[in-house]
């Protein structure tokens, strides 16, 4: 594991190094203490002292990782894995406590999840509730990750215990076709319907029990978008539909949802949105988040209803900028349409270290105001590496003057 030097250290060991030197040539160590360049005052120093500077504050930056919850399954996990995340100099972490309608804490909305062992059973200790504690213990800020329309992953409907599962006690929140026929269970995520006003409610209210119970430090939402453009058809959908631009309509219903979590918190709220917004570049073979998701993220900041946006830009950066899918045009194209709010560009930790630290020098380049890492497992072998490479420094969360 490689060690980054910064050029405050150099400048320190040459002193120390040149004082030495003097020391043997003059037969022994020198009678005074060597001179301090760290910029800190000494002990016992008054700190007004023209000769001792004050530090310069760190700049503001959101470093961020995401956890997802595929990757935890004690609390002793949870723990190592925030231990593991603040030793590498991020300050935030986006911990994922719901998947598919269920939850990673107690909850009287929705059942505990299967993955911490039977759908609706308390496995005996409470996920968030120890993240929360654990993060804070080590300075990071902690988000409550949010899956917000998948309904179901899965062939078979859930059986739970407990509290029942939204997806067999409202079936009608399901996403139905052009033809009205309802999203069909499979191995991939069954959504629930955008355009279902108690679909809308359902996810505020889980949020608002959240960030109301929870010492959370924000509310990240993911999956802030329909499956497919066609899937609008459900009955409460066709009831709601005034008429007219139907594809608006629909951009309209997901906004809707993110405002109503706004209104619902009092915690910022961020969201995973799709990383190519439209295809200005007009490249081949691209899906585009405004057009193909109905996912409206520049008029989510524009409009007030996120702190923030993580564009999940899932590519390297291409030389020259530009090419298909360069990492640093599409974190240009959201930091330019960031409209006084914050953009954290996504970056894949599938592309290796290299490429990961490429990516956080494009984004300070193009002016956001952070970067976040996807994912965690991924990133694990190098997360300590990478931290020293790009923050070598430390950095708080950047302040939104807007909530204040």
């Amino acid at each position: 594991m490689g060690v980054v030097i910064g050029p405050a250290a150099v400048y320190t060991l040459r002193v120390i190094l040149s004082a030495l030197m003097l020391a043997a040539c003059s037969g022994g160590y020198p009678s005074r203490p060597l001179p301090n360049v760290s910029g800190a005052p000494e002990v016992g120093e008054a700190t007004d002292s023209p000769e001792a500077p004050e530090a310069p504050e760190a700049p503001g930056e959101l470093r961020g990782v995401w956890v997802t919850r595929w990757t935890y399954g004690s609390a002793a996990e949870v723990e190592t894995i925030l231990g593991e995340i603040a030793d590498a100099g991020f300050n935030t972490v986006l911990f994922q406590v719901r998947g598919s309608f269920d939850a990673f804490y107690p909850s009287e909305l929705e059942p505990w999840s299967h993955h911490l062992g039977e759908l609706g059973r308390d496995p005996g200790w409470d996920p968030l509730a120890v993240a929360v504690e654990a993060g804070h213990a080590r300075g990071l800020a902690v988000h409550a990750y949010v899956n917000v329309f998948p309904f179901w992953q899965g062939a078979e409907p859930p059986s739970s215990e407990g509290v029942p599962h939204p997806y067999t006690a409202h079936p009608e929140w399901v996403v139905a076709d052009e033809d009205g026929a309802a999203m069909a269970l499979n191995d991939s995520y069954v959504f629930a319907s955008p355009g279902n006003p108690e679909v809308r409610d359902h996810v505020a209210a889980v949020t608002a029990d959240i960030a109301g119970r929870y010492d959370v430090d924000g509310i990240h939402l993911d999956y802030i978008r329909y499956p497919q453009p066609y899937y609008s058809h459900d009955d409460a959908s066709e009831a709601a539909f005034p008429g007219g631009d139907r594809a608006e309509w629909q951009r309209e219903q997901v906004r809707l949802t993110v405002g109503a979590v706004s209104e619902a918190v009092d915690v910022p709220v961020t969201a995973a949105v799709w990383g190519i917004y439209e295809n200005i570049w007009d490249w081949s073979g691209v899906s585009q988040g405004n057009i193909d998701y109905y996912q409206d993220s520049f008029s989510f900041l524009d409009r007030g209803l996120l702190d923030a946006t993580m564009p999940m830009i899932y590519w390297p950066v291409t030389e020259p900028e530009g090419e298909r899918l360069d990492f640093k045009a599409l974190a240009r194209h959201h930091q330019d349409n960031a409209a006084g709010r914050h953009v954290y560009p996504g970056i894949s930790a599938e592309h290796g270290l290299d490429a990961a630290v490429a990516c956080v020098e494009a984004a300070r380049e193009v002016g956001a105001a952070g970067v976040v890492l996807f994912d965690y497992s991924v990133a694990r072998d190098w997360l300590k590496t990478f931290g020293e490479r790009v923050f070598s420094e430390p950095a708080s969360v950047p302040p939104m003057p807007w909530r204040e």
